[in-house]
């Protein structure tokens, strides 16, 4: 598992190459008050999300989309100054894009519609009802001893995960074959605050996060590749999903039914 915190390296650093990530990107920038940046011009479908302050079109919680392609965009911090954090996914427009840009389309995490929302905590599909079409930015928020997730991994899709407040566990999974071959066992890392976690595709460990006593908020990015297989290992279940189907499979041994030599 790759993991960076934003406070350890310099303000204009890619945490989520830094946090060895294939390839996504998330850019956090801090801003004083009357302060402004440019943010970086790129055919890729961006997402800002403001994790707090505000300014010039901006407040806190914003998830804003940037599709592809979209013209340069300004963040100017207010009275308060502003932190926000930008997610990018090497998403290109379709080749019979007219070439014209996208509107940015905003939504405020505290306005948006809940997946789920109860004693656990809650959970939104931010970036989604923003109309992002190649990502998902999703806030979580987990009450202290709650799980989110059942453990999974993908063979496609790319997830990255930013702590906003609190702290939690990441519980690793190592993929059926290494157990069967290698006898190997799950793992637990601690996470808090500012913390950023890479699971690139097809790495066959599975993860899954248990909040700690403070609870913890989070955002998970996410690409949404059609042809992205889901598994997991805890009920032994298998997601195509861009099928919609479920199914369960049996782990087994490379060479098992093979004739021996």
């Amino acid at each position: 598992m790759g993991i960076a915190h934003w406070d350890d390296g310099a303000s204009d650093d890619d945490l989520a190459q830094a946090a060895g990530a294939v390839a996504v990107s998330v850019r956090r920038f801090e801003l004083a008050p009357g302060e402004h940046v440019e943010l970086p011009q790129r055919r890729t479908e961006d997402v800002l999300f403001v994790v707090e302050g505000g300014g010039e079109g901006f407040r806190s919680g914003d998830c804003v989309v940037y599709r592809a392609p979209h013209n340069a965009a300004t963040l100017r911090a207010g009275e308060g100054g502003l932190t926000a954090l930008l997610f990018a996914t090497p998403a290109e427009p379709p080749p019979f894009h007219p070439g014209t840009s996208e509107p940015p389309r905003t939504i405020n995490v505290a306005e948006a519609d809940s997946a789920y929302e109860g004693d656990a905590g809650r959970w939104v599909l931010l970036a989604r009802q923003a109309g992002a079409q190649h990502a998902g930015v999703n806030y979580g928020h987990l009450e202290a001893g709650h799980d989110g997730a059942p453990p999974h991994c993908h063979s496609a899709d790319e997830e990255l995960f930013v702590f906003l407040e609190g702290q939690a566990t990441f519980e690793l999974w190592p993929s059926p074959l290494s157990v069967l071959e290698e006898k190997a066992e799950r793992e637990s890392i601690e996470v808090r605050a500012g913390h950023v976690v890479s699971r690139p595709p097809s790495t066959g460990i599975s993860h899954s996060l248990r909040a700690g006593d403070p609870g913890v908020s989070f955002l998970v990015y996410g690409t949404r590749r059609p042809n992205d297989v889901c598994y997991y290992p805890r009920s032994n279940k298998i997601y195509w999903r861009g099928l919609g189907l479920i199914t369960r499979l049996e782990p087994l041994r490379y060479d098992d039914g093979e004739p021996e030599d």
